[in-house]
């Protein structure tokens, strides 16, 4: 950082002597600082003669990018500076503990809602399709198609009896039976 510092105040002092006082250091250690960054480019970066010194091609290429690091370096130091300077920062335990229960809760609820969504079966695989009417069975109609005289035992004939008569039909004769049968139950 410091070459670059060098670099910039010997653009502007043009002098060797001036840029190193500038920067508070001794003229050799400023010498040797750029003669250090022309080996690490391989080129000469200033032209020097005993009364001036200029930039050479090279120099006047590199200048914008050590001025914008420079800057960045400035602001940095800025940074740290007020950091430094200002009071710590206090984090709420509470208030984070909360936020992040939150964030949990939420996850899971869409969690849970993208399962449900996933293993609900869709609506077209349980419905019937159109073409296929429900039938719908009506018990009495049923019971009233029954044969009563094709059923295999005749004690179900006599229990039947029995009740419609206790029920207060009286006597049926055994062909009319299955019309009463809904009655009875």
């Amino acid at each position: 950082m410091h070459q670059v510092s060098y670099f910039l105040a010997l653009c502007e002092e043009q002098n060797f002597t001036r840029a190193a006082k500038r920067c508070g250091v001794a003229q050799p250690s400023l010498t040797r600082a750029i003669q250090q960054l022309e080996q690490e480019f391989g080129n000469r970066l200033f032209e020097r003669n005993n009364t001036t010194v200029r930039l050479t091609d090279l120099g006047t290429l590199v200048r914008p990018d050590f001025e914008q690091i420079d800057r960045a370096a400035a602001r940095v130091t800025q940074n740290v500076a007020k950091f430094l300077t200002s009071p710590p920062v206090k984090h709420d335990s509470r208030a984070m503990e909360v936020i992040m229960r939150a964030l949990v809760v939420s996850v899971i609820a869409v969690v849970l809602v993208i399962t449900a969504l996933a293993i609900r079966p869709a609506p077209h695989a349980t419905a019937a399709a159109p073409d296929q009417a429900r039938v719908q069975v009506d018990p009495y109609a049923l019971h009233s198609r029954v044969n009563t005289k094709t059923l295999p035992d005749q004690g179900v004939r006599d229990a039947t009896k029995k009740r419609l008569a206790a029920a207060g039909f009286g006597t049926i004769h055994p062909t009319h039976i299955g019309d009463a049968w809904p009655m009875c139950q």
